[in-house]
This record gives C-alpha cells, structure tokens and sequence, in this order.
C-alpha cells in the first residue's frame, strides 16, 4: 500500500520546469504583499495609462497568446481592472486579443515590476497586480497562468 501511495504521489508531483521559479516557495504565493513592503512602480507606462487609476493585471508572456487561449483568464479579472498582455518577443501588431497589449523585447517592463526570473533566464511568464495607488502587489511565475484562471479570481479579488 506504502508503495503504490508513494507512487501516485510522485507521479501526481511536477517537476519544476524551465519556466518555473528558482524558489519554488515564492512561485504562486496567492497573497498580496503588504503596500508599505511593495515596489512603487508610479511613472510605469502600459498602453491606455491605467497605472494609478485603478487595480491593474499585467500579464507577462514570451508570445502573445490567442483570444481562445487567454479567454479563461480575462474572464476572470473582476470588473473595474484593468488588463495589458506584455509580449516579451516583441510581436503584438495584429493581435486578436480584445485587451491591451505592449511589447517588451529588452524586458525593461518586467524588471520594472519586479518579475522573478525563471529557472533558464529568460522571460518571465506569469502575471502581477499593481493596486490603485501603483504599487505591485503581487508577481508571480505561473507558466500555466492561463488554465489558473481560479486563482486570479482570488488574489485579484483582494484588490477590489
């Protein structure tokens, strides 16, 4: 029984890949930080200016993905926040996606948000949420961040 549970337990558990954070601890926390503990990022400019407007999701990713691919994910943003799609490879002309999206070929926004690296050092994938006073609040790596549509639901919540 010890071994066949060992087993589905193991089978059950990802590896972390190369895409994931170093610190496994930090990827995907599902709290916000503490504003008085948090990166001030007020002169961070996204397509429609919406930093220090209103609660904002920036999505970070290597390419811009599909409408159908990100449909789970916007859906889940509640209302009143704002969401920009950043492309790391640059290439967001001719988009489908009804949401904002900006380019990020040198990666100056994402180290301006302050994204974790991912093991193999690229680009990161996953998503932040920078509050009403522009101050981000969370920022995580999550390669699969759209089938988490759930856990942005609650986290993004916390802001509203």
């Amino acid at each position: 029984m010890a071994v066949v549970l060992t087993s589905v337990v193991m089978a059950g558990v990802a590896v972390p890949g190369p895409l994931d954070d170093p610190a496994q601890g930090d990827q995907r926390a599902g709290f916000l930080v503490d504003r008085d503990e948090a990166r001030s990022v007020p002169g961070l400019s996204l397509p429609g200016d919406p930093v220090g407007r209103g609660p904002v999701v920036v999505v970070f990713d290597r390419s811009l993905p599909s409408r159908r691919q990100l449909a789970g994910f916007v859906a889940a943003v509640p209302s009143g926040m704002a969401l920009v799609v950043v492309a790391a490879d640059g290439r967001v002309a001719g988009s489908d996606l009804r949401v904002a999206v900006a380019a990020d070929r040198g990666g100056a926004l994402a180290r301006t948000v302050g994204m974790p690296r991912p093991r193999d050092g690229g680009p990161p994938v996953g998503y932040a949420l920078i509050d009403e006073r522009s101050y981000v609040r969370y920022a995580t790596l999550d390669p699969g961040y759209q089938d988490h549509a759930f856990e942005l639901e609650t986290v993004a919540g916390a802001l509203t």
